[in-house]
């Protein structure tokens, strides 16, 4: 008996890491989001597949040395036939800058590349600060809700015991068990909203469906944006990521259409020979020129040309598309930030001090139940809206860090 206890606990000791909640900090939440999330491989491949590129623009001759031989016999009318045998190695050269413009171009996009990456990065923690602050808030609208349903309860026994005495009529009885029904589908429906804000963050994050999370950190009013619409565009437009890649992408086009017009250019192709006829050993250099007489590259040129006027036009619009983006940030982070404002400590005290206050108050008569249903309502409207606010406030701050391209 005294080992199947012993085996019983150490059973449970094993598996109690396993049950255990993981407690996440924001930080930690998105450390590993950056870590884990499956949005980010394919990206991680094409940087990757960019380095590799450049590794092969990189080599001193995109062509191998070309070995070519012949043999044959050498027939003479007069008899005294002999086998021919040559021997030839020949190496095309790139002469015209051909090497440094495609390794310029390959370099650039391998920037364009790891600047797409951090976008992508930039993104993701963006999305999960505010699903953490949409999980965390639904958290709190679930202890409210709680707390909702337990002022019903409370008002419901009120008015029933007033009734007993004497002092209230049925419908007050009813109505104050209609708000305890509506209280209760209020929990059903916030816990419902925590339920879906929880799975698609454990979706952001890489998690399994049924890993258990407590989040750690609460909703705290944010700070102003510390510097002028101007100066946060500059900030963005030399920060972003998406904007380096536009920047890098031009380049890589630029690059691309000098390689283009360098490659219509003749390429000699310089080698040596070696012969061996009628007993005669012969050794030469050879030298050979492809004459573009008909293919001058038209068709690269003309790619090249068309891919720069699209990189400059993609980077205009870039780039104004990050001064808007920064421009609406911005202003939904000032009005997020001033509504916050509103709800300081002497409203929430005064808000608190009303719900613990109604109900006894209605207890004793010196409110009606009209009164306390509107008085409770509206301490806790206002308590839900100020925990709305306070989530528009961090999705409003997770934005303005988007904007201006910045992971923490």
């Amino acid at each position: 008996m005294l080992a199947r206890l012993r085996i019983t606990c150490l059973l449970l000791f094993v598996a109690a890491p396993a049950l255990a909640a993981r407690s996440l900090t924001l930080d930690e939440s998105v450390a590993l989001a950056l870590e884990r999330s499956p949005r980010l491989v394919s990206a991680r491949a094409d940087a990757a597949a960019a380095r590799a590129r450049l590794r092969g623009a990189s080599l001193l001759s995109q062509a191998n040395p070309e070995l070519q031989g012949s043999v044959g016999p050498r027939l003479k009318d007069t008899g005294g036939n002999s086998i021919d045998v040559g021997v030839g190695l020949s190496q095309r050269l790139e002469v015209f800058g051909q090497r440094g413009a495609r390794k310029e171009s390959a370099e650039a996009q391998l920037t364009a590349s790891d600047a797409r990456l951090e976008a992508l990065r930039v993104q993701l923690a963006s999305e999960v600060r505010e699903a953490f602050a949409r999980a965390l808030a639904a958290e709190q609208l679930a202890l409210l809700a709680g707390e909702g349903r337990s002022l019903a309860e409370q008002s419901l026994k009120a008015a029933g015991e007033r009734r007993a005495a004497g002092a209230a009529s049925l419908i007050e009885v009813n109505t104050a068990r209609v708000e305890l029904g509506r209280a209760a589908r209020e929990v059903a429906l916030v816990a419902q909203r925590r339920i879906v804000a929880l799975a698609e963050f454990r979706l952001l994050l890489g998690l399994e469906p049924s890993e258990e999370l407590v989040l750690q950190g609460g909703l705290r009013p944010g700070s102003p944006a510390p510097l002028p619409l101007d100066a946060l565009v500059e900030r963005a437009l030399a920060r972003r990521a998406d904007v380096k890649a536009a920047r890098s992408e031009l380049e890589a086009a630029r690059a691309e259409a000098t390689l283009a017009a360098r490659e219509a250019l003749p390429t000699p192709r310089l080698g040596a020979s070696y012969s061996r006829e009628e007993g005669a050993n012969i050794i030469q250099g050879t030298l050979g020129i492809e004459l573009p007489f008909f293919n001058r590259n038209q068709a690269a040129r003309g790619v090249g040309a068309a891919r720069v006027a699209q990189a400059e036009a993609s980077l205009e619009a870039t780039e104004r598309l990050v001064r808007s983006e920064v421009g609406l940030a911005l202003e939904r982070h000032r009005v997020a930030s001033a509504a916050a404002e509103v709800f300081n400590e002497e409203v929430l005290a005064a808000l608190q001090q009303n719900l613990e206050l109604v109900n006894e108050a209605y207890r004793s008569g010196k409110v009606d139940f009209l009164q306390l249903l509107l008085i409770r309502r509206d301490a806790l409207d206002a308590r839900r809206g100020y925990i709305e606010t306070l989530e528009e406030l961090a999705n409003a701050d997770a934005q303005l860090k988007r904007a201006v391209g910045s992971i923490q």
